[in-house]
């Protein structure tokens, strides 16, 4: 299915470079591209393909790390990014990313299965969210009578995932996996999680000024998408509930990207966001601020 709106990768802002960069390339993401940008390093990365790195418009960076020493560390009640989502191709990649990072001793913080998708969490050395997960098919999903998706968070059955790795009756263990490697079918960004202060306000942002649809709506959470997804957007209170909004000089997220190549849904959104905080960069990109100070980079692009 041709999807007219997608995600691009974010754009972290980071104290310790090195130490975030080591990190993500341990995660098997290399970098592609380096500059220097108003005195800060800028370091664009992506996801390795076989053993060689494609070209940046046939590979488009998965995530950018700004270096800023000078930057502060958000307040735990802050606004901001919850985590930010590698969606693989299908369940057999996320098993050979799973296993591969479990062999390099990369620390998970959660498996969770959501109906709609299994996902694994880490954390980078600044805190930032990450998750990988792969969808389950379409034809599985569930909806209620007002079109809302079906999720739920439970246990995710780690036996049933390295199924599609090795028969359990196999010898083959994990830590003689070494032919494997992660996202062996590459990755895009599937969500993007927020951390936001006020549910409301925030879901009617990005409902009623960007267009995006209420898939779910429960405990605190929001999920917002188009064209039917379950989500590329989550918007949460659980920690920042009354917390304070981004001043714009903490590490975490910078800004996320969205990638338009439906011109009339674009043009849709231009007559809305006047409301809102808004800069335009140029004819086909707009930095839209929402409520609590998040940035969102709208980019046209046309098919």
């Amino acid at each position: 299915m041709y999807l007219h709106t997608r995600l691009g990768g974010p754009v972290l802002r980071v104290i310790d470079l090195q130490l975030e960069l080591a990190y993500y390339q341990k995660l098997g993401m290399e970098p592609i591209r380096k500059s220097l940008e108003n005195g800060h390093e800028i370091i664009e990365l992506v996801i390795g393909v076989e053993d060689n790195l494609v070209s940046e418009i046939d590979n488009p960076p998965i995530l950018t790390l700004i270096h800023d020493p000078e930057a502060s560390r958000p307040y735990h009640k802050s606004a901001g990014l919850f985590h930010f989502a590698i969606l693989t191709p299908d369940r057999k990649s996320l098993a050979a990313t799973f296993v591969y990072l479990d062999n390099q001793g990369v620390k998970f913080t959660g498996f969770s299965d959501h109906l709609v998708s299994e996902s694994l969490y880490l954390q980078d050395p600044e805190d930032n969210g990450i998750e990988i997960y792969c969808d389950r098919p379409r034809e599985e999903w569930q909806f209620d009578k007002n079109g809302h998706v079906q999720m739920d968070t439970i246990a995710l059955n780690l036996e049933s995932l390295l199924s599609e790795l090795y028969h359990m009756d196999d010898m083959v263990t994990r830590n003689s996996s070494s032919h494997l490697r992660p996202f062996p079918s590459g990755g895009t960004i599937g969500h993007i999680h927020l951390k936001v202060t006020n549910l409301a306000t925030s879901t009617n942002f990005y409902r009623d000024i960007l267009g995006f649809d209420l898939m779910q709506s429960m405990q605190g959470a929001s999920f917002l998408s188009v064209e039917g997804y379950h989500h590329r957007l989550a918007l949460n209170t659980w920690l920042s509930r009354g917390g304070i909004s981004l001043k714009g000089t903490e590490a975490g997220l910078e800004q996320f990207i969205v990638h338009i190549s439906d011109r009339e849904f674009y043009e849709h959104i231009l007559t809305r966001v006047h409301r809102s905080s808004t800069h335009i960069v140029s004819s086909n990109e707009i930095l839209v601020t929402d409520p609590v100070g998040i940035r969102m980079m709208l980019n046209y692009n046309s098919p």
